[in-house]
């Protein structure tokens, strides 16, 4: 928490080991120097950062075991605007890959949830089951 008595907004404590940017204050980072992190410097690794989830969106993931070729799993999101999903037991003829969507939200399937559907090889739907799959859902 900010020292209250101290007027700037960027200053180190009173035992010069912590600095402190209050509420306010700015940390910039001038074209020439560098901010490092235990000796490593990550200066262009966070300016070239991509951006992060946007305001009011959450992030979930699982891991789902198959049940059938075109399963239904609630993510625990209100709605699911994106999904990823990639097998994570090895390929078997059955079972070859997978893909996820989300539907339209409103019944099919409902609000928060997404469908992973298991696919063979020949573009079939998938006839082996009890497969794990890892999957990362954006949302509210």
């Amino acid at each position: 928490m900010a020292d209250a008595t101290y007027s700037p907004k960027v200053y180190k404590n009173n035992g010069g080991d912590k600095q402190v940017v209050a509420s306010g204050g700015v940390l910039d980072i001038e074209s020439g120097g560098a901010l490092q992190i235990a000796g490593t410097d990550v200066t262009a690794v966070l300016a070239t950062a991509p951006a992060a989830v946007a305001a009011g969106y959450k992030i979930a993931r699982g891991v789902h075991t198959t049940v059938d070729e075109d399963d239904t799993v609630v993510t625990g999101l209100a709605t699911v605007v994106a999904v990823v999903a990639s097998l994570g037991s090895d390929p078997v003829a059955g079972c070859s890959k997978v893909t996820a969507t989300i539907g339209n939200q409103a019944g099919a399937p409902a609000a928060g949830s997404i469908q992973i559907k298991s696919w063979e090889a020949d573009e079939t739907v998938g006839t082996t089951f009890s497969k794990l799959v890892n999957w990362i859902a954006i949302g509210t």
